[in-house]
């Protein structure tokens, strides 16, 4: 674990825990708002529900091997898997080994609702692309279907006979634009997503499925065919999306890599389309390599928080351990080296779970408003909890420097008569310790008051890397 960073906040350096607290001016040195994210602490926005809670794979396929304590601690709820990377005799429909993959994705199932979560299944996964090669026909080869008919029936009527229809999605085709998991047209992929939908929707038993699409792995484009043809699709033939989802995973440094972005795009998209636009968004992958660290998470956290949107860790491990290690939430002895064991039950938590179990187990009450810089780096998520305690996560997307929380608000969220009074901050470092290292928890770096006036606070840090996360606990002085 690194040595501990100094944390400025008010251009002070914190004290230790045993120094009496001292008294600090809210107002600090003016900062442009190109590194400043906002707190409104007037505008609640209902309950939490860890909307960002998901993974995509990281289940092993032996029931109870990670310890329940890692799921419910972090709260995560949101599931996505199918079967993938499992090699012979497991390699999918196409190869006539289809049982194992469906096995997987039930003992998957069996864990995402034993933890009372939903879980989204994966068919092309089932179907088994990422065995196919030069030789493998596709959905719809030489106009016939009759395979992919032959697959769909058996794999719905395997959902009923296992009763895995309860909270379960159905995500029709993964990323088709990448031939590797789709190597044939747009339009073909098209008829795909009309053929199935409509096959779901004639079966009386199976509506309770939600369908999710498109789930390409671009954002929402008006230069993409992916999206276009689609959108186009879905408004005549009424096959529309039950949630829209699409993957975030490119390019951190784009603006159009980033939900604050793509929503607007799909909302005008959707208008042009005769689509409705009051829809559910789930961005089932979320994040990159380098992102996923205690920073990285709590930048996500408060970017799909604030626009309502269900979100699923991306995963970038492969083979057995693509089915291990909570998406990379989690690590055991030899887990990156070549005496890695699938099956040892030994798990600890990395720093980003630690993050994931702060925002789910102490993040409760009433959501805030929020606004994250105007650079796009920085961002916070923000509860006000029943025991009058504001919380504000805070997190930075690949980036260091000086950044500040601006928390407006406080007569109305902490009872501050006119705006004005002293308030207490407890200051939380989230740290990071590798991939697989080991992190027990948050470390209390500093308690500082504060005098307050004009309803607002402002609380200034130096971030000392692209890993660190922090949380603010704010509460009024006794």
């Amino acid at each position: 674990m690194k040595a501990p960073t100094a944390l400025l906040l008010a251009n002070l350096v914190l004290p230790a825990l045993s120094n009496p607290l001292p008294k600090a001016k809210c107002h600090t040195i003016e900062r442009p708002s190109m590194r400043t994210a906002f707190v409104n602490a007037a505008q609640r926005r209902g309950a939490p529900e860890t909307l960002a809670s998901g993974i995509i794979y990281g289940e092993p396929d032996t029931l109870d091997q990670i310890p329940d304590k890692f799921y419910e601690e972090a709260g995560i709820h949101y599931f996505r898997a199918g079967g993938a990377q499992l090699d012979a005799p497991n390699r999918g429909w196409i190869w006539g080994e289809y049982e194992g993959r469906f096995n997987s994705a039930k003992s998957n199932y069996l864990t995402a609702r034993k933890h009372g979560g939903t879980f989204s299944l994966l068919p092309h996964d089932i179907w088994g692309t990422d065995h196919a090669n030069e030789f493998s026909l596709w959905p719809g080869d030489n106009d016939d279907w009759s395979d992919y008919d032959a697959f769909l029936d058996r794999l719905l009527s395997d959902l009923k006979k296992h009763n895995m229809l309860e909270n379960l999605q159905f995500d029709i085709w993964n990323e088709p634009e990448l031939t590797f998991f789709w190597n044939r047209s747009t339009e073909r992929w098209v008829s795909l997503w009309d053929r199935t939908y409509k096959r779901i929707r004639a079966d009386c038993e199976l509506n309770d499925i939600v369908i999710t699409g498109p789930s390409l792995a671009g954002e929402p484009n008006p230069e993409s065919p992916w999206w276009t043809q689609f959108l186009e699709s879905v408004s005549k033939e009424r096959t529309i999306p039950d949630q829209w989802v699409w993957h975030l995973e490119r390019d951190p440094a784009d603006v159009t890599d980033d939900i604050q972005h793509n929503i607007p795009a799909l909302h005008v998209m959707l208008t042009n389309y005769s689509l409705p636009v009051n829809v559910k968004i789930n961005i089932n992958e979320y994040g990159k390599m380098e992102e996923q660290a205690p920073a990285g998470a709590a930048w996500w956290i408060s970017r799909l928080e604030r626009y309502d949107a269900i979100g699923m860790r991306g995963n970038w491990l492969s083979k057995l351990a693509l089915h291990d290690f909570l998406a990379n939430l989690l690590g055991k002895p030899n887990a990156d080296n070549d005496k890695y064991d699938h099956y040892n039950k030994d798990y600890w938590p990395v720093g980003e779970w630690q993050v994931y179990k702060y925002y789910h187990t102490n993040m409760t009450g009433v959501r805030l408003g929020t606004q994250g810089s105007d650079d796009r780096s920085f961002d916070v998520y923000s509860v006000l909890g029943e025991d009058k305690v504001l919380r504000v996560l805070a997190g930075v997307r690949l980036t260091q420097g000086d950044f500040t929380v601006q928390i407006d608000g406080l007569e109305d969220a902490l009872g501050l008569k006119s705006g004005k009074g002293a308030v207490t901050v407890r200051t939380l470092r989230f740290d990071n310790n590798g991939k697989y290292g080991r992190v027990d928890g948050p470390k209390v770096v500093g308690v500082t008051e504060y005098e307050c006036a004009n309803d607002r606070l402002k609380l200034d840090f130096k971030q000392p890397d692209n890993e660190t996360a922090w949380a603010f606990e704010v509460e009024k002085s006794a």
